[in-house]
């Protein structure tokens, strides 16, 4: 029996000891069953840690109907948002291990499993999402890092750059020593660099974090001012862009993709592009957009500048990061170099394409 196989009869297993066979159209989540016409129907389920009104799970709905859409109703998508099912950290092995179909995580998070990726984290001067998402799936598509090994990619794309956002204006190294900022992945050494104190901590609890005062502040991309409603905690936003804030990619196990028909894998491939293209574009002109007029206009928060010297101190301190992680990621199947080296030509190429204000 191949492992397809074991994987689904393990979750159809599942979810028929929990209750959870579907009632409406008599097919099971997760399984197959035979339409009026003979053909199998499928339904996929599809986790993701973050809310449902969160850019990627604004994603998660719009593949989920265009999936359906394009296969004349013969796959459907079960959305499981929010850490409903699983949670950051969990989800890629929650697919491998057949707890889920599809699922979609962030390997910003765990930068050793995902030395490859990380790379898309460095401060190399990505201006805005459409332009690091479309690099980032371009070089998924290329290296086919070992990293994913075992999956079928389904989408890959990526917030805006990370920003600090505190409440108190921090405008210079000395403004920024001490603070308690929270921060993940490469977010983390760019801080210590400048001499804050970076926080490890999820974000659904950044709130109570600023709330209580654990934090002075943290960093990340803008549109959580409004998607956790983190406007109502800080007053300031530094006009300093960081490395791109987090990614996210989609997958499958890769058996499991195989197993389905190919006109469906066909469907699946054409979605992967424009999925990457649907959620950076959303991301930069409606999320993050809108989060800045919201928090600006209900809550006040301002963004503050850096003048031009301490901006070029700031970006020497940050430049040393990238030999850091060169050699940090070596020995793991790719050459760093050329990582770098291909992560910057498609940078410009799409900044040209796109706009540094896209």
């Amino acid at each position: 029996m191949t492992r397809s196989k074991l994987v689904r009869m393990r979750l159809l297993a599942m979810l028929a000891a929990g209750g959870m066979l579907a009632a409406c159209g008599g097919g099971a989540l997760g399984g197959e069953t035979s339409g009026e016409d003979g053909e199998a129907e499928i339904t996929l389920r599809y986790a993701f840690f973050a809310p449902a009104v969160s850019f990627p799970g604004v994603q998660m709905e719009e593949w989920a109907e265009e999936l359906n859409e394009r296969t004349d109703g013969r796959v459907s998508v079960e959305l499981f948002p929010g850490g409903t099912l699983l949670g950051a950290g969990d989800i890629f092995d929650g697919v491998s291990e057949g707890i889920v179909d599809v699922g979609m995580d962030s390997p910003a998070y765990d930068v050793g499993r995902f030395p490859f990726t990380s790379a898309l984290s460095l401060p190399v001067g990505f201006p805005n999402s459409q332009v690091a998402s479309q690099t980032m799936l371009d070089m998924l598509e290329e290296f086919e890092p070992a990293e994913f090994d075992g999956y079928e990619i389904i989408t890959a794309f990526t917030t805006e750059p990370a920003y600090i956002q505190s409440n108190e204006p921090v405008t210079s190294r000395q403004a920024l020593a001490g603070l308690e900022l929270r921060s993940a992945g490469a977010g983390v050494p760019s801080l210590a660099t400048l001499g804050a104190s970076p926080v490890g901590m999820p974000m659904p609890e950044v709130a109570e974090g600023l709330q209580t005062g654990v934090l002075d502040g943290y960093m990340s991309s803008r549109e959580v001012l409004k998607d956790f409603g983190l406007a109502e905690q800080v007053s300031y936003v530094t006009d300093y862009a960081f490395g791109i804030s987090n990614t996210f990619v989609a997958v499958m196990d890769q058996e499991a993709f195989d197993a389905l028909p190919e006109d469906v894998q066909d469907v699946i491939h054409e979605l992967r592009p424009e999925m990457t293209q649907f959620a950076s574009e959303f991301h930069d002109e409606q999320n993050v957009g809108g989060a800045l007029d919201w928090a600006a206009a209900e809550h006040g928060v301002q963004t503050v500048e850096l003048d031009a010297g301490e901006k070029e101190a700031w970006d020497a301190a940050v430049t040393g990061l990238i030999d850091d992680w060169m050699a940090d990621v070596e020995g793991n199947g790719f050459e760093p170099q050329d990582v770098l080296d291909r992560m910057r030509e498609l940078r410009e190429q799409y900044t040209a394409e796109f706009g540094p204000d896209a």
